[in-house]
């Protein structure tokens, strides 16, 4: 009998507190909910706040969205893009900016970012997602590890030591020592910043992949797929040894034959696959 993953701790006895929601984005959230959304209010509520304009048009011109000219105008930006596609760049940019207060994690960032452009590249060439929700998963994956390292003093310590744990042990460990484990977290803070259910469900259950996949948890089809997009990203990055530390396992992906029996992927098509993107994550570390 399949089961809904439930979150072990009550809001009463959280150990932590997520991030803030920027004014801007809930201003954006009360027009969007409106019969006829107006773009030209929607870009001034953003300009507002000028961290988040920034972030929004550097996440518009990311190579993944494919636009042809460089944006600098978000209501221009609306009109390419739609109104729906901004609100998906705008929650990615805030929630970003939020959990960079933190503290510096310029390695974390550098990780999400590859395994965010990797997972849009797979999604795009293997599956029907919408590559900016693959990007979107990729990006926020871990998002929950920031929030760790804000609440508990001693979590960058584990953070050093859980090197080459696999991930299911990283949250039995963690919740055994914090009460609390980075992806439940990660997913609760997605839901709270208005992601796609399934990019929230992805975030949480990313490290239950044979349940998942198996039937044992509940989710739907779309979910699954994401979460083996992810999975397949984060192999090839890890591969290319950039990954963040915690998962630097040097055993095989263990689940690899159950990702690509669900994508539907034979396995010498993917190794052709993983070989080309790890030449050009070479050639674009050449060029930088």
């Amino acid at each position: 009998m399949s089961k809904k993953a439930a979150r072990p701790i009550s809001t009463a006895k959280r150990p932590y507190t997520l991030p803030a929601r920027p004014e801007a984005l809930l201003s954006m959230v009360e027009l969007m909910q409106r019969k006829e959304p107006n773009a030209d209010q929607i870009a001034q509520i953003l300009k507002q706040d000028v961290c988040l304009y920034a972030s929004v048009l550097s996440e518009v011109n990311a190579p993944h969205l494919g636009l042809r000219k460089k944006i600098t105008d978000l209501t221009h930006a609306i009109t390419l893009l739609g109104l729906d596609r901004l609100f998906a760049i705008v929650r990615l940019a805030a929630l970003k900016n939020s959990l960079g207060k933190v503290e510096r994690l310029d390695r974390f960032w550098d990780s999400a970012t590859e395994i965010a452009e990797l997972s849009a590249l797979l999604a795009k060439k293997l599956t029907d997602l919408d590559p900016h929700d693959a990007y979107s998963l990729g990006m926020m994956h871990d998002c929950g590890i920031p929030v760790m390292l804000e609440a508990f003093s001693d979590y960058k310590a584990f953070l050093r030591t859980g090197n080459g744990n696999k991930p299911l042990e990283i949250k039995r460990i963690e919740q055994q020592q914090f009460s609390a484990n980075h992806f439940t977290i990660g997913g609760e803070m997605a839901d709270k910043w208005y992601m796609p259910h399934e990019i929230s469900q992805a975030i949480e259950l990313q490290v239950d992949l044979i349940d998942v996949l198996s039937g044992k948890v509940e989710c739907n089809d779309k979910t699954k797929t994401l979460i083996c997009v992810l999975t397949l990203a984060k192999e090839v990055s890890a591969i290319y040894r950039r990954f963040w530390r915690i998962y630097d396992n040097k055993e095989p992906l263990m689940e690899l034959p159950l990702v690509l029996a669900y994508l539907g992927l034979p396995d010498v098509d993917y190794l052709d696959l993983r070989e080309d993107l790890l030449k050009e994550l070479e050639k674009k570390d050449m060029i930088s």
